[in-house]
């Protein structure tokens, strides 16, 4: 007798009579638009199309080598793609020329894509008729945790347009790894070189991110296609979300790291590179030549033994190419006749994964300490901690897919808690261990640490540490970025110590420490809850009459609706399901959703080249505080009642818990209730703190601004001169400026140009960026009457202390010589006004120049000191050096000729430019010798490069004796 189930609600699905015993007949599949084929052929189209552009571009700069490499890759992928649609759709067979001749001319997949659009616009006009030639088509379905067979009848046509999707599949991920994943390597390294980011190479980086992610979620779900070939597979929206998010955290950082790497050791890193492809391509050959297996003969039957071979390393290298910057998500074994390992093979990919994590270490490892002159303006330090970071989100990710959104999870012998968690070795499931894989047996190392989080239920406890750290650390993550209330503080301590306001330069580092202790105590508490909410279903489903079974049934109960334990409420509730239907499951999501985006947009890298996108982004901030105050709402952790506590307690009732309730004397049944919320205790003041300080930044940004003198420099330098009522300042200060007419939301800083005794005050913007360009093209377009302006400010820096030092030594680089402009000014105030109350003695005055047109709009202002300090006969108070690092033959040549003259020919100063850069072993080698008993405050606004080698000089000269030269070395930041 036919056995009757009930087949769940699915457009290929639907209750009919069944044909034999255990087999349902479904009805005929419905054909779909075929939207994969057409994103494909756009990918590969405008990754083409944006090659050849850069190819282009490359050819007309004269960059050879460049347009060599970049039109090899393009050519190589497209070539493999044009013959992997021949060989799937086996037109060598047939006659067709056209089709031919557009795969000659690399538009093979136009025509495909044209040819699947006609066979499907042919198959929706006869849509309701039956097709002359079907075929039957049996597959598997899983049931309520039961095996169906299901058959149902495919078209001709229908069939036809699944080989031109499954063609497309393939192409999809030849094209990703074996010509978009070299092309988007090589583009960033070329970048990265250059320092340059055209539009034309952004957008055929997009194309190729976009191509590889795509390409490794289609390896994701073919390789789940071919270990199940027997089962009916559909993924749903959330279990491609996963994916592409574990694929493109996974992939960019990856590929990221190989860049920066390869920057740092150049042509010594090729055979590195090299031999690591090589023992990934070599690898399956090893495995099959030692197991003395034979080659399958079933590849192609039209093929002779050569002919398999070269499809098998055609395979090969594809393999090799994928699992060179991603996993592939499942194993080649070349004695298979379906080439494919079907096993589950976690140590294979526990292996993949640790060699990978560590190999990308070591990579950073060598970027940090080598990789000097690559990013030279970038912390080297947050790069690689952030990389590292990305890639580890990637394998939780990863993690989460195979715990608890594989469509065939069930069908696991053992998944990736049972893997973690050792419940394969013979310890505890005998049974399991018969049937345990070696690798997986292998893997019980980790067996003490998953002990103490599952077995002895210590997972609650980490989970309730880590967001009292987190609760900590979002009250803290608010403070160093309220700026009025650490110019407020840094006023105030103006009597103090230097060591005691020196914390307060350091504000936004210690912002990004926080903001790392808040993403590694997430990851912990995520995690943690991940084994408590396993725990939880597995009491649920125990059905084994556990303590933790009856404790897990309590809101079964009428009597205690209210005092469930278990927050999975039933046998069928899914760990997802509870999650996403939960107040702290759906704001825990949002909220560590929020906190990615957060700190992977605020990479320095993304920050300076992108500013817009970190701004927007980081203002995530609020989705982030509002979950975290609202997270405790749900009460899924619960406490006992105090009533409960005493009526039955835990050490009294545990152990006769199936005698709850049976008698007069016996334990009644507990009652428990959830922990109130504590999160907005914690972020409360931090909040009203900073809901003041936005008010205070808001009512002086809608002040009015008057913009009494607007002057271009060289250089492209825009000086503005402005007025506003109530304004005072201090020299080294610095402000945010907003245009309205380029964004309503943007706020830039700026340093201060002027001195607070001037009746103005002035900024000096350099183009560095969109906004600033779009800033300056404003104004040189508008000049009367002048767009509008909006101040917030002045904040207070570590300039301002520049006078409570004996001398002093202020270091510039470029446009980094701002700050100093107002202290140089205010020094020329003083003098003219017989100042007395200046402490400083002696000022070195250094800046770092890469043009000539940099020193002219400051040359008016050192003219003027010098003239000033020779008329007041303090021509050794100010001693000033300027250093040209961009210069060439003729300009050497021409200072030279000139060299006797009293001024210089490139300044008009009596001082001579130098070229190269300063010598700062010499230089503080002779202020030391010149000052045996000062204290020294250095001053620096530049690169973090030069900031290393200036701390590093500043701690070698200064004296072990407090009573001889101390060197206190301070820089901007802001």
């Amino acid at each position: 007798m036919d056995r009757v189930y009930e087949i769940p609600e699915e457009p290929n699905v639907v209750p009919v009579s069944s044909l034999g015993e255990d087999v349902i007949r479904g009805p005929n599949p419905r054909f779909t638009f075929p939207f994969s084929i057409l994103f494909s052929t756009f990918l590969y189209c405008g990754e083409a199309a944006s090659a050849l552009y850069m190819v282009r571009v490359y050819r007309k700069n004269n960059e050879t080598f460049w347009m060599t490499y970049t039109f090899s890759f393009f050519m190589f992928s497209s070539i493999m793609v044009q013959l992997t649609l021949i060989f799937v759709h086996r037109d060598l067979a047939k006659d067709r020329p056209l089709s031919l001749f557009m795969h000659l001319i690399l538009l093979g997949p136009v025509i495909r894509c044209l040819e699947a659009m006609i066979k499907y616009l042919t198959l929706w006009k006869k849509e309701g008729q039956e097709e002359p030639y079907v075929s039957l088509t049996r597959k598997k379905m899983l049931i309520d945790g039961q095996e169906v067979l299901i058959e149902w009848e495919v078209g001709h046509s229908i069939r036809t347009l699944a080989m031109h999707r499954n063609a497309y599949k393939r192409m999809s991920q030849i094209q990703a790894f074996l010509g978009s994943v070299p092309q988007l390597t090589y583009q960033l390294y070329v970048t990265l070189i250059s320092s340059e980011v055209p539009l034309g190479r952004v957008v055929l980086m997009v194309f190729s991110l976009i191509s590889v992610t795509y390409g490794a979620t289609l390896c994701n779900m073919l390789a789940i296609q071919i270990k199940y070939d027997d089962y009916k597979i559909r993924l749903g929206p959330l279990e491609v979300l996963c994916i592409t998010i574990w694929r493109t955290l996974e992939i960019t950082s990856r590929l990221v790291i190989l860049v920066l790497f390869s920057a740092t050791l150049k042509l010594k890193a090729v055979p590195f590179l090299v031999l690591n492809f090589l023992i990934i391509l070599f690898e399956p050959w090893v495995t099959f030549w030692r197991s003395g297996a034979q080659l399958p003969n079933n590849i192609e039957k039209n093929f002779s033994r050569v002919g398999t071979l070269v499809v098998l390393i055609s395979v090969t290298i594809l393999y090799a190419g994928i699992n060179f910057s991603c996993w592939s998500a499942m194993q080649l074994k070349l004695a298979d006749r379906d080439l494919v390992d079907k096993g589950q093979n976690w140590g294979h990919m526990g292996l993949h994964y640790s060699v990978r994590l560590v190999e990308n270490v070591v990579m950073l490892l060598i970027f940090k300490f080598l990789g000097g002159k690559v990013l030279p303006n970038y912390c080297h330090s947050l790069i690689a901690v952030q990389l590292i970071i990305a890639y580890v989100i990637s394998i939780g990710f990863m993690l989460l897919f195979f715990q608890y959104l594989h469509p065939l999870r069930s069908l696991f012998t053992h998944n990736v808690v049972d893997y973690l968690h050792c419940i394969c070795c013979r310890r505890h499931h005998p049974e399991r261990a018969e049937n345990a894989e070696p690798s997986d047996l292998r893997s019980c190392m980790v067996w003490v640490v998953i002990e103490q989080l599952v077995e002895k239920q210590t997972a609650l406890a980490f989970a309730r540490a880590s967001a009292f750290c987190l609760n900590f650390n979002s009250m803290m993550i608010l403070i160093p970025v309220c700026r009025n209330l650490l110019s407020f503080l840094r006023g105030t301590c103006s009597f103090c110590n230097r060591s005691l306001r020196k914390p307060l330069d350091h504000n936004l580092l210690f912002h990004k420490l926080v903001a790392y202790m808040i993403c590694i105590f997430t990851a912990i508490h995520v995690i943690a809850h991940l084994f408590n909410f396993e725990r939880y279903s597995r009491s649920q489903q125990a059905m084994d009459g556990s303590l933790a079974f009856v404790l897990s049934n309590l809101s079964r109960h009428e009597k205690e609706k209210d005092s469930w334990l278990n927050p999975i409420h039933s046998p069928n509730t899914t760990v997802m399901h509870a999650t996403f239907t939960s107040v702290a499951g759906l704001t825990g999501v949002i909220a560590t959703t929020a906190l990615v985006l957060m700190v992977t947009s605020a990479m320095e890298f993304i920050r300076r080249n992108y500013f817009e996108l970190f701004w927007y982004t980081h203002h995530l901030f609020i989705v982030y505080i509002i979950c975290l105050g609202i997270h405790g709402l749900g009460g899924i952790v619960r406490r006992q009642t105090e009533e409960s506590m005493d009526e039955s307690h835990p050490h009294n009732c545990s152990k006769s818990f199936l005698e709850w309730d049976k008698y007069e004397w016996s334990c009644r049944r507990p009652h428990f209730v959830g922990h109130p919320p504590e999160s907005w205790k914690w972020i409360l003041a931090p909040i009203a703190v900073y809901i003041f300080e936005r008010t205070l930044r808001f009512y002086r940004s809608r002040q009015k601004v008057v913009i009494t003198k607007a002057v271009m420099h060289p250089s492209k330098v825009l000086e503005l001169q402005m007025c506003k009522r109530g304004f005072s300042m201090e020299v080294g200060q610095y402000i945010f400026v907003n245009c309205p007419s380029i964004s309503f939301l943007e706020w830039h800083p700026f340093t201060l140009t002027s001195a607070p005794e001037e009746e103005f005050f002035s900024i000096h913007i350099r183009a560095a960026g969109d906004w600033t360009e779009n800033l300056i093209r404003t104004f040189e377009q508008r000049p009367s009457p002048m767009p509008r302006i909006a101040v917030d400010g002045p904040f207070g820096t570590v300039s301002e202390d520049v006078f409570q030092y004996e001398v002093a030594v202020l270091i510039g680089a470029g446009i980094g010589v701002t700050p100093f402009a107002s202290i140089l000014k205010s020094i020329w105030y003083k003098f003219q006004r017989a100042d007395h109350k200046l402490k400083t003695q002696k000022i070195y005055f250094y800046w770092i120049c890469r043009e000539t047109g940099a020193f002219a709009w400051f040359n008016n202002l050192l003219n003027s000191l010098e003239q000033e300090m020779e008329e007041l006969g303090k021509m050794d108070f100010l001693n000033y050096r300027l250093f040209l690092t961009d210069w060439d033959s003729d300009i050497a040549g021409h200072a030279a000729l000139n060299f006797d003259k009293a001024t210089d020919v490139l300044t008009g100063l009596k001082q001579k430019t130098s070229f190269g850069r300063p010598m700062w072993d010499n230089e503080f080698s002779r202020i030391a010798a010149a000052h045996p008993k000062s204290v020294v405050g250095v001053f620096l606004c530049g690169p973090r490069t030069l900031a290393k080698s200036l701390r590093k000089c500043c701690q070698r000269y200064s004296s072990l004796d407090p009573r001889k030269v101390q060197f206190y070395f301070n820089k901007e930041t802001f």
